[in-house]
């Protein structure tokens, strides 16, 4: 198996195995499909798999777009749109943790722009943002990974404070207080799933 289809099917696996958990937090504060909408994403990284080049500009536009075509929820399209936007900064040139470095801003920076969120208003990017940060600050891949996989759970932790101001979260506000955004949750577990 290459490099990718193993983070892929790491992360997917991880998806699979929390759908529960995401189903009861997206209850508190959305409409509880969260974990519906999770598998579908892991349906669609799978699909990726079958169809890699070894390309990894061409196969991360692919995994994007399987699974924008597997997931075409909310959730789901912020995951597409994260692994399109990276297709986009990778380089032949570049080293592995160059292109990493890369594709995560621009996955991060993407996700921002299609949901129209910042940071702060309990939504994955909570929990996205210092991951990003914190594999930018290492000098180590597998060090990289570690940094942004504490810092993803501690994002997601946070949320449980914050007041939400998107989709159906937000027509609840206060009463979300005290339970983790499910979304940013996702991220903290997907982080979690390569270390």
């Amino acid at each position: 198996m290459s490099e990718i289809s193993i983070v892929l099917e790491k992360i997917a696996s991880a998806l699979e195995s929390n759908s529960k958990k995401f189903e009861e937090l997206d209850a508190v504060a959305g409409d509880g499909d969260l974990g519906i909408a999770v598998g579908k994403i892991a349906a669609g990284m799978r699909s990726g798999i079958y169809g890699l080049t070894g390309d990894l500009k061409v196969d991360l536009m692919l995994v994007g777009r399987e699974i924008a075509s597997a997931a075409p929820s909310t959730f789901g399209t912020l995951i597409a749109t994260g692994f399109i936007r990276a297709s986009a900064v990778v380089s032949a040139q570049a080293d592995g943790l160059t292109n990493a470095r890369k594709c995560l801003s621009a996955a991060c920076e993407g996700m921002a722009a299609r949901g129209k969120a910042q940071l702060g208003e309990r939504t994955l990017l909570d929990a996205l943002y210092p991951a990003v940060e914190a594999f930018q600050s290492e000098q180590d891949f597998q060090a990289g990974l570690m940094a942004a996989a504490l810092a993803s759970r501690s994002g997601a932790t946070a949320t449980a404070l914050m007041t939400p101001k998107h989709g159906r979260a937000g027509w609840i506000g206060e009463r979300a207080k005290g339970f983790e955004d499910a979304g940013a949750t996702v991220i903290a577990v997907l982080f979690e799933s390569l270390i």
